[in-house]
């Protein structure tokens, strides 16, 4: 889904913790552990989630779940930051205080895919028990900012959200800072897209009557 730098391979000490858990099942015994590998296991999200939880997984470790294998993501720089929190800044001053910005988070398309997109909006009916996490229904919008993971935001990521039945995803261009705007979800992916630049003002389709300004995101 994002570009994938690789498989995520597990320190020792992970290893050991894994092993002594019941977050998945491990193909050796705990005393040989270090010198092994887990193996070909596809985790399911709540697994992926209890890893965080326990520590096997810390915020340090920039990974997310595809299809039952948790991979390594594309590292962040401050431009990527910057605009992240540009768009957070806007949502938070422009949508109604019963919306939740969920931000870089994991969110569950199914049982064993959880990506983290950049942003999140949450309607409000979703849950706010905290150990629930997003489901397709549960999301108005979500907001890919897009460097070197461009072509797979636009590609197979997309895909998997229209699929999924995601009503709007952003993708913010950071080399033509342009937003591209996808709407109306299909199996195939979104059937609609609308390309934003400095001067035009975007909508939020679940949300009539809200319009941010590509002027105060590019600020």
């Amino acid at each position: 889904m994002r570009e994938i730098i690789g498989r995520y391979k597990f320190s020792p000490a992970q290893l050991r913790l894994m092993a002594k858990s019941d977050v998945a099942p491990v193909d050796t015994p705990v005393d040989t552990i270090e010198k092994a590998h887990p193996r070909e296991y596809r985790f399911t999200v709540d697994e992926f989630v209890r890893m965080a939880e326990i520590g096997i997984l810390d915020s340090d470790d920039r990974v997310e779940l595809v299809d039952g294998v948790i991979v390594e993501m594309a590292p962040i720089g401050r431009p990527h930051g910057n605009r992240v929190s540009d768009v957070a800044r806007a949502f938070w001053e422009h949508v109604p205080k019963s919306v939740r910005v969920y931000i870089g988070s994991t969110i569950r398309l199914d049982d064993r895919t959880g990506p983290q997109p950049d942003i999140v909006l949450l309607n409000p009916q979703a849950s706010a028990d905290e150990e629930t996490v997003p489901r397709p229904e549960d999301i108005l919008l979500i907001v890919e900012v897009s460097a070197s993971t461009l072509r797979t935001d636009r590609g197979a990521k997309a895909r998997r959200y229209a699929q999924s039945g995601i009503p709007e995803l952003w993708i913010f261009v950071l080399a033509t800072e342009q937003i591209e705007v996808c709407r109306q979800p299909t199996p195939e992916g979104y059937a609609e897209v609308r390309r934003f630049s400095r001067g035009d003002t975007l909508t939020i389709q679940a949300l009539p009557g809200i319009q941010i300004s590509m002027d105060e995101l590019l600020a």
